[in-house]
């Protein structure tokens, strides 16, 4: 192949084969550069349409779920994803004699904001309500059998007859919740906060770890 170079003196030889063999690199490095580059922008490109898909997934979640609470239709929520949503005084109650709200159940509502949300009945059964905005919130008879409740604002909550069994409030807020007839067997409730205004089941006894505050704290 590189016969032409046989007549070449030595020194002219190798500058030429260092020349060709530069050259080739050259072209390699060009081609795989390319072909990562274009690597790249597909993939940033494919997540880019993760993200909206996602976002749009959760919008179309929210929808429905104020849907449900606008003319009470009865399909599941379940497993919904509601992560920040802004559910501000969002009605999914019970609507009928059945006493049951909107199943929720194992669905994310991971900072969702249910500042004075309606939430009588409602079925929360492992549903993920970590730092969750619910200040005033009526949960009357809620089933929030093991839900993840770490770090949420209960304050001023409605909890009377709800169900907690096994739930997490790790570092709640419950200053002025009312826990009053609410089922608290094996209920988490270390680091959480409560005041002298918190009502609690007839009886119990806040748990060592939990934290007393002044309602104004």
């Amino acid at each position: 192949m590189l016969n032409f170079l046989a007549g070449w003196p030595p020194e002219l030889k190798a500058a030429a084969i260092g020349a060709l063999v530069g050259g080739f690199l050259g072209i390699v490095g060009a081609l795989l550069g390319a072909l990562l580059g274009g690597w790249l922008q597909g993939l940033t490109w494919y997540n880019y349409e993760q993200q909206r898909a996602g976002e749009g997934k959760r919008a179309r979640a929210i929808q429905s779920a104020l849907e449900w609470a606008s003319n009470g239709r009865k399909e599941s929520l379940r497993r919904i994803d509601l992560r920040g949503a802004d559910m501000r005084g969002v009605d999914l109650s019970r609507r009928d004699e059945s006493g049951k709200g909107a199943d929720l159940s194992y669905s994310n509502l991971t900072g969702a904001d249910l500042i004075r949300a309606r939430l009588e009945g409602a079925d929360l059964v492992y549903a993920d309500l970590i730092r969750a905005n619910l200040l005033d919130a009526n949960l009357i008879y809620a089933n929030l059998r093991g839900a993840n409740l770490t770090g949420a604002n209960l304050e001023g909550a409605n909890l009377i007859y709800a169900n907690l069994e096994g739930a997490n409030l790790l570092y709640a807020n419950l200053r002025r919740a009312n826990l009053i007839y609410a089922n608290l067997i094996r209920t988490k409730l270390r680091g959480a906060r409560y005041s002298d205004s918190t009502e609690w089941p007839e009886g119990f006894i806040p748990p060592e770890g939990t934290i007393r505050v002044g309602d104004d704290t």
